[in-house]
């Protein structure tokens, strides 16, 4: 009966044995054909570390196994083959799978936050300012609070491209973007709305709309191209939940139309010459 007892626990071993060699055996085949295809260099690394990991972990279950039938030394079956090969292969493969989750994590949060960008500006995309904006105007909703939109147009950005080139304009959208960044608190949303336009969401109450152009003209720098300096100015408007509108559309319109009324203001103040 003892005999027979030995002899189940024997074939348990040798079974569990037997299965871990086929997973590792069907791992290994499974990323070698995972593998035919060109990867970056850091996941070619971590991809040929799992390889060089289950090729150790094999070969040791490999001895172990075989010393469930055949004479094999203690020291080459125990201390070699499970203790030092399958060990060693298994620690590889961790550490192999650490790494590329690592980077798979970095990879998406560089995906998102691509994007989520404006790839001239490094502001905020459309899409981006539209989420937070629907989820501060949730929150208000729920609240009982406001917040604030803000429309932005860089001033003769036609005349800019025209007569400078597209470089130029170029420029300067980044250094009104930069002036814009410089002129909001840490939590709002500056976001490139398309072309020359630019919006700004304040979760809170926000500035006021003269507090506003004023911090923008400080920072607001020249260009300067082809030796000479092109002074840099942004016509604003600015829409609060609920008074000016009870969604964001609504918002954006209302400050749409008061950021124009700026801009007239000022081509009639530079026809009178003042």
């Amino acid at each position: 009966m003892a005999l027979e007892r030995i002899q189940v626990v024997d074939w348990l071993r040798v079974a569990c044995k037997a299965s871990k060699l086929v997973i590792y055996l069907a791992s290994m085949i499974w990323l070698a054909w995972f593998s035919r295809r060109p990867r970056p260099g850091c996941q070619g690394t971590m991809l040929a570390g799992m390889m060089a990991g289950l090729a150790l972990a094999l070969t040791g279950l490999s001895v172990d196994l075989l010393g469930e039938f055949f004479a094999i030394p203690y020291i080459v079956k125990r201390v070699v083959g499970e203790l030092i090969l399958f060990n060693l292969g298994t620690l590889l493969i961790a550490w192999s799978a650490a790494a590329m989750l690592t980077e798979l994590a970095r990879a998406s949060c560089r995906y998102q936050h691509e994007a989520e960008r404006d790839p001239l500006t490094g502001l905020y995309n459309r899409r981006a300012f539209f989420d937070a904006a629907e989820r501060a105007l949730e929150k208000a909703r729920s609240s009982g609070r406001t917040f604030a939109v803000a429309v932005l147009d860089l001033d003769g950005m036609k005349a800019i491209n025209d007569t400078y080139g597209h470089q130029c304009g170029d420029e300067a959208l980044r250094q009104a973007a930069g002036a814009v960044l410089k002129s909001v608190r840490d939590g709002d949303v500056v976001a490139r709305y398309g072309g020359d336009e630019f919006v700004v969401l304040f979760p809170g109450k926000g500035p006021r709309e003269e507090t506003l152009r004023a911090r923008l003209d400080k920072h607001l720098k020249a260009v300067c191209f082809s030796g000479e300096e092109i002074p840099l100015s942004l016509s604003v408007g600015l829409a609060r939940f609920p008074a000016d509108g009870k969604d964001v559309d609504t918002l954006l319109a209302v400050a749409d139309a008061r950021m124009y009324a700026d801009k007239e203001a000022k081509r009639d103040c530079k026809r009178s010459g003042i």
